[in-house]
This record gives structure tokens, C-alpha cells and sequence, in this order.
């Protein structure tokens, strides 16, 4: 993108043809007012993944504390149970998925918001508000963000059977069942809905990981708008 602004219509749009010429794509930044924000922008350091950022941060430290506190912190006090391993993996591996969904509905909440706004004002050529203008144009950085907890969530889950307390849990239970001298039969129906949950939770990553690939500037100007809708609606 080009940026370009000027008090001339007719000096602009001719600059704008020179631009499409040149194969890039102008973008009309208004009167020469803006022009010291577009000078500065290059000295921007990824100005609009701050909010994001600092967002999913906020409510990241929020659940990470909370699981603590119930999970450790309250164990130990009413159980007498040590469990202060689980802020390695078992609580990051609760927070992750948690901070997938919520960045995830943030991404379209906003898009909700606008349709009741413009269906209010009766018309879509009004400009909203600006704290729903802000959100709108960071759901791109929130979705990314979203798909990288998503993928943390399946990089914990896997690693968790390689735990000492997965093995020693797995342990206790053959060796509960060798003293009783008897063998838990296989559960069909928990079998089932172990499977299900995992072939769902896979194929859920899979059209994650596609909707934030058609995401990226690079392939998203790649794509027209209606493949581009075909992917956001599933």
C-alpha cells in the first residue's frame, strides 16, 4: 500500500493512477493534515498489535492466577496436596484454549456490534463509533493471537502423556488393579466420546490454522472476496 494525501482531488487521483500503474494499491489518507502521521508511521513499532497484545496479556495473567488459586493454592490449604507442578503444563494447558475462544469471539463480536448499529441509524455510510472503529481494525492481530494460543493448547496436550504425574497416575491404577485382581473392562461408551472429543478438537485446529493462513495480507490479497467470505463462514 501507498499512502497519499492532499487539499488537490485532481493532484491526487492523478498520483493514485501513477500508483496503479506502478502495480502497489493507493490508499487515500485525507488532507495534508495527515501527512506528519504518515511520516511518522515508519518510526511506528507494530502499532496496532498493542492493544491486542496487551489484552490477551491482561486476561491471560487473570485465568493463570485463578487456575492457581483453585488448583494449587486451595489443594494445598483444604487437601494438604502439593501440586504446584501443574504451572509447568496442566494450567497453561487450561489457559490456552480458554484465551483461544474468548480472542476468538472478540474477532467477530465487534462485527455483531456494527450490524445492531447500522440497522439503528438505518443506514451502513456512517462512521462507528470510534471505539468500535479501533476493535474493527485490530481483529486481524486478535485472531492471529487466538491461533497462536490454539497452538500452544495442542503442543501442551501432546506433551502431556510424557509427564512424571501422567505416568505415576497410569501406574497407580495398573498396580490398584493387580491387588484387587481385577481387570476394568473397556468403557465403549467413554471410548467413544474420547475419540469423538479428539477428532473434533483436530479437525476444529485444522480450520483454525486455515482461517488465520487466509488472514495473512499475502494471501488474503490473493484471494477474492467471495473465496475469502467461503472460508470465514466456515
Amino acid at each position: 500500500q501507498v499512502f497519499v494525501c492532499g487539499d488537490d482531488v485532481e493532484a491526487k487521483q492523478m498520483v493514485m493512477n501513477i500508483v496503479r500503474a506502478l502495480g502497489l494499491t493507493p490508499l487515500d489518507k485525507g488532507s495534508l493534515l495527515a501527512a506528519q502521521e504518515i511520516e511518522n508511521y515508519p518510526l511506528q513499532l507494530f502499532p496496532m498489535w498493542r492493544f491486542p497484545i496487551f489484552l490477551s496479556l491482561g486476561l491471560t495473567a487473570f485465568f493463570f492466577f485463578y487456575c492457581v488459586a483453585l488448583d494449587i493454592i486451595y489443594t494445598y490449604i483444604y487437601e494438604n496436596n502439593n501440586f504446584s507442578f501443574f504451572i509447568a503444563i496442566t494450567i497453561p494447558n487450561r489457559v490456552c484454549p480458554v484465551m483461544a475462544l474468548i480472542l476468538l469471539a472478540l474477532v467477530y463480536l465487534p462485527g455483531i456490534f456494527a450490524a445492531i448499529i447500522q440497522l439503528y441509524r438505518g443506514t451502513k455510510y456512517r462512521r462507528f463509533p470510534d471505539w468500535l472503529d479501533k476493535w474493527m481494525l485490530c481483529r486481524k492481530q486478535l485472531g492471529l493471537i487466538a491461533l497462536a494460543f490454539a497452538s500452544l493448547h495442542v503442543v501442551f496436550t501432546l506433551v502431556t502423556p510424557m509427564r512424571a504425574f501422567a505416568s505415576w497416575r497410569t501406574g497407580k491404577g495398573i498396580i490398584s488393579q493387580a491387588l484387587n485382581n481385577k481387570t476394568e473392562p473397556l468403557d465403549h461408551t467413554n471410548a467413544w466420546l474420547s475419540d469423538s472429543y479428539l477428532a473434533l478438537g483436530i479437525l476444529g485446529f485444522f480450520l483454525f490454522v486455515l482461517l488465520g493462513i487466509t488472514s495473512l495480507p499475502s494471501v488474503s490479497n490473493n484471494v477474492n472476496w467471495r473465496e475469502f467470505r467461503f472460508v470465514q463462514v466456515r
